[in-house]
């Protein structure tokens, strides 16, 4: 071998690794950091993640565009595929400690996906979950027949490369669990039917619906009782609500750095100072066991009616069909469908009375009497499909 091993880990390379943010980032510290440390043909990565990138393939060398066969060809006759299904504990394979390499080219894979690339040798590092068996992504390492296998020595500096490459991996995967989580979020606002917006620490906008949008444009008009006509993509955060959470951030941050902890997680009201029946309910978002995330505020603009009107989903029907249980609410979803009690018993695998209880739970927490107006609200609740509940038969 013409490369000798470094007798330190490349500090340098290293940073960079541990400064990754996104797959992208980690493919290029990565491959920087093994390429400086192995005699190498080229070097491939797989990245497994959730998120913007929920998965990318990356080569060091160039390759032509390859279709869904064969890819489908490559997986189902790689000869270590089963090892990553057999043998979780692996995290470094060596392929020659599996598979001679007279018996490699034997092998119909590599004719087929080998010898068009030019190599022969290789080592996987394998990534998975913490604490679970799920393949997050790997590094693969790979060898002209020339350059030849990697030596015992190498290996060694492989399983100390391995934490530092494991740590990256699973950060950039948490990041982007994190994205898919804010990207459902998202998506989950513009499907609400009621006006509510995700308000940032600093007071900027991060996520809103259209009902949202309308509501900032009603408050911002000269009369708020009457609904704005001005474009949804002009609405901007009321001043006094931008106002309100920026204070309630300083004071959770105040809190925080004289070590007495956040204020307890109260919701604030701002009502409009034209219309008392117009107002906006701040609740702190404080991230849970995810130090990445940012904290933030849902905002929920409220009105007040005389005169409720029976046809619309109100912030009170609401909340009060969220309170219902997963299983409350697979009864709910059966008396819907006009099931009588045995048969959502018969259904569910419950006796009758612990439908009857149920029944009389949802009337109670609804504040409706019979299933007429249950099947009344039917429209509307089935329309908040966000809500359904699991309809497995669940057993008391």
């Amino acid at each position: 071998m013409s490369r000798k091993l470094p007798r330190e880990l490349p500090e340098k390379h290293l940073l960079a690794l541990h400064a990754a943010i996104d797959g992208q980032s980690l493919w290029k510290a990565g491959r920087q950091l093994l390429h400086r440390c192995f005699e190498n043909h080229f070097i491939v990565a797989a990245f497994a993640f959730q998120g913007s990138e929920p998965m990318i393939i990356k080569r060091g060398k160039p390759a032509p565009p390859r279709d869904s066969d064969w890819w489908a060809r490559n997986m189902a006759s790689h000869p270590m595929l089963y090892l990553l299904v057999e043998r979780p504990e692996l995290h470094i394979i060596r392929v020659t400690d599996i598979m001679p390499a007279e018996e490699i080219k034997i092998h119909p894979y590599y004719l087929e996906f080998m010898v068009p690339d030019d190599w022969l040798y290789s080592v996987g590092i394998v990534f998975r979950e913490e604490g679970g068996e799920r393949l997050i992504g790997m590094f693969s390492v790979n060898r002209r027949e020339e350059q030849g296998d990697f030596t015992a020595e190498e290996m060694k500096l492989f399983e100390r490369l391995y934490p530092h490459l494991e740590i990256a991996f699973r950060r950039v995967a948490k990041i982007q669990a994190g994205q898919a989580t804010t990207m459902s979020l998202a998506a989950l606002l513009t499907r609400l039917p009621l006006p509510v917006a995700v308000v940032s620490w600093e007071g900027g906008i991060s996520h809103i619906n259209d009902p949202a949008r309308q509501a900032c444009l009603d408050w911002n008009a000269p009369e708020p009782a009457h609904s704005s006509t001005e474009n949804l993509s002009l609405a901007a955060l009321p001043d006094d609500i931008r106002d309100r959470c920026v204070t309630l951030a300083r004071a959770v941050d105040d809190a925080t750095s004289t070590n007495a902890g956040p204020p307890p997680l109260e919701s604030v009201t701002v009502t409009h100072p034209r219309d008392a029946s117009f107002s906006a309910v701040i609740e702190r978002i404080l991230p849970q066991d995810e130090p990445m995330s940012a904290p933030a505020f849902l905002v929920r603009f409220e009105r007040d009616s005389q005169e409720p009107d029976p046809d619309k989903l109100t912030p009170a029907l609401l909340g009060q069909y969220c309170n219902l249980s997963t299983a409350e609410k697979a009864v709910a979803e059966r008396m819907l469908e006009g099931q009588s009690n045995s048969e959502i018993a018969a259904k569910l695998g419950k006796s009758t009375g612990t439908v009857k209880k149920q029944v009389e739970s949802i009337y109670r927490k609804l504040g409706i009497h019979d299933r007429r107006r249950l099947i009344a609200l039917g429209p509307l609740l089935k329309n908040a499909e966000f809500l359904k509940g699991d309809n497995e038969p669940e057993r008391d």
